[in-house]
């Protein structure tokens, strides 16, 4: 009995029918990015850098160039040589394309042409948003992720690891010049010697070059990480890991986790990021517009600031109960002790109960500290003396002098991080914030930038914030 089948031919030829409509429904990330651009971007502040209008080839538009990013990076896809495949196979690219291919560097180009046309872009995307109700600002919250450099570890280090490589690089050369004039080889060989030394000799160029520059720079850092194929990136920590990286920081409104602000620092601490990231926002926040913030923004100053201009914010100074760190010994310390001020006198009662005063800070390095001595007679007969001096001989509390021109803020602070709303917007920071790095980091795989220097990861920073808003849009169901 002969089985009957349908005819099997791979070598026709095929024709890919492209339904606008459908695929729309199919895809609502397509019709959301479509709508978007179509209906809010402006072609006018592309144009006046275009310059082709008394001859020479047309320019690809602006809103097919922007369409084929915004859905690239919503989809985890960075790389302009895989967008460039894409444009030749894939029905969404090349229905958002109009059927045209880009080479990967058009792409780069574009990028970098248009970087301030980009950020307005997502100021724009985020005015959309609110319009649609999906942005109320009645609770902001900010903090940053650690993300790695385009760099080589080979060229990392400081000024002084630099100098010894510098040597070791020319020790190499020589033993190699050596070993070369002493021994007969064939020309196989020689080849690659020659190669070989030509290598060490880019290296020591590159390091020469930047050893000849620290010369002439005076704020450089002895003990400073730099990394020569991307000087912008710093030495950053995330966890127990340590690399070249940027700081990359967003605000996110609480209502629907909606980005509304972004930047992108070569500072590894948070510290000092406070101040910028409320610049940042300062346009688009309300009045009464609460802020979050976590323990690594804590200071004094961050504080101050923060009451002068009279902001709504939630500052823990630890991941503690109120806000104060947990020490990870059992020793008494100057945290578990109360602090006053009595005009220009300083004063701590340790839990003893035993009263300290002083009315000079002492500097030790680039900071001020007040220093309490307890009476070693009234110690002696303290019940927590055995917890409070621990292994040491002689006992003193020191105290930043920050901590005491700050005093009435901190306290101040600590009573409302303690209230029902502080506790409750603290653990709110955590579940607004954090899920939209793990949806950035995890599930769309952007752990490493592939462009260098500042400036660029700003623009990068930028487009993958506006990919982050557009699959909120695209959920939401906007476009179809």
């Amino acid at each position: 009995m002969c089985a009957n089948y349908r005819k099997y031919d791979q070598k026709q030829f095929y024709f890919t029918i492209i339904h606008p409509e459908m695929l729309k429904k199919e895809n609502p990330l397509v019709a959301a990015v479509e709508f978007f651009v179509d209906n809010y971007v402006n072609v006018e502040q592309f144009s006046g850098k275009v310059k082709n209008d008394n001859g020479g080839a047309p320019a690809i538009h602006p809103k097919m160039m922007l369409k084929i990013l915004f859905y690239s990076y919503a989809n985890g896809i960075y790389s302009s040589r895989e967008i460039e495949k894409r444009l030749s196979w894939d029905p969404y690219y090349i229905y958002l394309a109009g059927n045209q291919s880009v080479d990967h560097s058009t792409i780069c180009n574009f990028i970098l042409k248009y970087s301030e046309e980009i950020k307005n872009i997502f100021t724009l995307l985020v005015y959309l948003m609110a319009k649609l109700g999906y942005v109320t600002l009645d609770f902001v919250a900010i903090d940053g992720t650690k993300i790695k450099a385009n760099v080589s570890k080979e060229f990392s280090g400081t000024v002084k690891e630099f100098k010894h490589k510098q040597k070791h690089i020319e020790n190499k050369i020589e033993q190699i010049i050596n070993y070369t004039l002493s021994a007969e080889q064939d020309e196989r060989c020689v080849s690659r010697i020659h190669k070989k030394i030509d290598e060490l000799q880019r290296k020591k160029k590159k390091i020469d070059e930047f050893l000849k520059d620290v010369e002439n720079c005076t704020d450089m850092k002895a003990t400073q990480q730099i990394n020569l194929t991307d000087k912008d990136a710093r030495k950053v920590k995330d966890n127990d890991n340590k690399y070249m990286g940027y700081n990359c920081h967003i605000a996110v409104d609480a209502n629907r986790h909606v980005i509304i602000s972004n930047e992108v620092f070569n500072t590894a601490s948070d510290r000092n990021l406070l101040r910028p990231m409320i610049e940042e926002i300062r346009t688009v926040i309300k009045e009464d517009t609460e802020i979050g913030f976590d323990s690594g923004y804590f200071s004094s100053e961050n504080l101050k600031y923060c009451a002068e201009q009279n902001l709504n914010v939630y500052l823990p100074e630890g991941k503690g109960d109120g806000g104060k760190k947990r020490v990870k010994n059992k020793t008494i310390c100057s945290r578990d002790c109360r602090l006053e001020i009595d005009g220009k006198v300083k004063r701590l009662t340790c839990p003893g109960g035993q009263i300290m005063e002083t009315t000079y800070a002492t500097k030790d390095r680039n900071n001020y500290y007040y220093k309490f001595y307890p009476k070693k007679d009234v110690c002696d007969l303290c019940t927590l003396k055995e917890k409070c001096y621990g292994n040491a001989k002689k006992k003193r509390f020191v105290v930043k002098k920050e901590y005491f021109d700050a005093l009435a803020i901190r306290e101040k602070m600590t009573k409302k991080l303690l209230s029902k709303r502080g506790k409750q917007r603290i653990a709110d920071r955590a579940c607004v914030v954090e899920h939209v790095f793990g949806e950035i980091k995890e599930l769309f795989n952007f752990r490493r930038f592939l462009h260098r220097t500042l400036r660029k990861v700003r623009i990068i920073w930028n487009l993958i914030c506006i990919a982050y808003n557009l699959r909120k849009l695209a959920k939401l169901g906007i476009g179809n």
